[in-house]
Order: structure tokens, then sequence, then C-alpha cells
């Protein structure tokens, strides 16, 4: 059996919009999109998706160049600032770090 090798690490947020709070909160979450891939080492891109059947949920990912870049940036005074204001527009937020284990590719 092949072992599986440690890809490639995603960080997650999933979020829990309040109803009307939708475009601040995308609006909040772009800007600190930004200053992630501006400031914090280690940050390749980040996407937001929302769910079609739960308008209120909301899920960002992007790949780090490791384990230790996302908790960097997670510790960053930035990170806690603007997870308290977006705290503020949701009912939840969960957040966790994964790596990939396999792919498909066309």
């Amino acid at each position: 059996m092949e072992m599986i090798r440690e890809g490639v690490v995603f960080a997650f947020g999933y979020f829990t919009v309040k109803p009307g709070s939708e475009e601040l909160f995308l609006e909040k979450w772009q800007h600190f999109a930004q200053w992630t891939l501006n400031h914090a080492k280690g940050a390749r891109w980040m996407y937001m998706v929302r769910d079609l059947e739960d308008p209120q949920l909301f899920v960002s990912f992007g790949p780090w160049e490791s384990p230790e870049s996302v908790t960097e940036w997670r510790q960053s005074s930035r990170f806690r600032s603007t997870f308290a204001e977006l705290d503020s527009l949701c009912d939840s937020i969960e957040h966790c770090t994964m790596s990939e284990v396999t792919h498909v590719k066309r």
C-alpha cells in the first residue's frame, strides 16, 4: 500500500453570517484577505464561497506555505482584530487547518 505524503496546507474558515450582514461581512473579509496576501508570509491565494442552499453559510479557504505560517498569521494582531469584527456579523465562526492527502486533476 502506498504511503500518503503530506501535501499542500490549507486554511479554512466557516462563517454563518447574520441575515442582513452579508455585504458588510464580504467587504470586511475582502479587505482582510488582501491584507493577508500582502503581509502574511506563506499565503498563496484566498477564496470565499457561499452555500447555494443556505445563503448565510460562507467558507473561505486557501493554500499556505506551511502549518507554521498559518499559525503565525492566526496569532497576528490583525487576524485577531478582524475576526473580532467579523464575529459581530456572524452567528458562528470556525476555522481549521488541513493538509492535502490526495487530489485528482483533469
